[in-house]
């Protein structure tokens, strides 16, 4: 098997922050403006559809940078590296150690990986996907920093008033004044810590995966065996 590693950035449509794609996900929030921002199967199918052609050609731990202009503004990283741990950078060795679990525990650090099977849309998007490694199925995210918890106290910047943050909305009224009170970046970053981008894989099957120089579209030669015509 070979592994494509992937690591993919688009900014919000809606906000212009740069929000990480870290797994094959149908859907992504924005960590800046919490907009969610639909990811459907064919954009995927275009993000990724020299994949299976292109890796396969590279040697290990090569890999190329791109930026896209498209559905999405992107940056996309693919290379052809066989999984590792997030923390420690450990290479997996996949034959000896996936047995077909869902999370794989390195042995070095104890963090976990999650693994699970190529949903069917992504095996049409990249021929001879098979697993995927480093995303959490569903949109669960890896272990990050931890932000603050509990309720925290901020002045309302027009009448002093305290007002206790609890990190679910980043506008918030003033119960005092009524003021509509927008929390400061570095708030709101302290409760909800910037997500580290992440790399993620997808095993493909030699067997299935498509070939440089491939073409479904080429002509099929004459086998003889039309009559003449007369």
């Amino acid at each position: 098997m070979v592994w494509a590693a992937l690591e993919i950035s688009i900014r919000c449509p809606h906000c212009d922050s740069p929000v990480h794609v870290d797994g094959p996900y149908t859907e992504v929030l924005c960590p800046s403006c919490q907009s969610p921002i639909a990811y459907p199967p064919e954009i995927w199918k275009d993000t990724l559809e020299d994949v299976s052609a292109e890796v396969p050609g590279l040697e290990p731990n090569e890999g190329n940078n791109s930026t896209i202009f498209g559905h999405f503004n992107m940056t996309m990283m693919t290379g052809r590296q066989v999984p590792r741990c997030r923390k420690c950078r450990r290479e997996f060795d996949m034959d000896a150690e996936y047995r077909g679990q869902d999370v794989m525990v390195c042995p070095a650090c104890g963090d976990r990986t999650p693994v699970f099977p190529a949903p069917e849309w992504l095996k049409e998007a990249v021929h001879g996907a098979t697993l995927v490694v480093g995303a959490w199925p569903m949109g669960g995210s890896v272990e990050e920093e931890a932000g603050l918890s509990g309720p925290v106290a901020f002045s309302c910047p027009q009448c002093a008033g305290s007002l206790m943050i609890d990190g679910r909305d980043r506008l918030v009224k003033c119960s005092f004044c009524g003021t509509n009170v927008y929390l400061p970046d570095d708030l709101w970053l302290r409760i909800h810590p910037a997500k580290k981008k992440g790399r993620w894989y997808i095993g493909l099957d030699e067997a299935l995966a498509d070939r440089p120089g491939d073409d479904e579209d080429a002509p099929v030669e004459d086998d003889g065996d039309d009559e003449d015509d007369e």
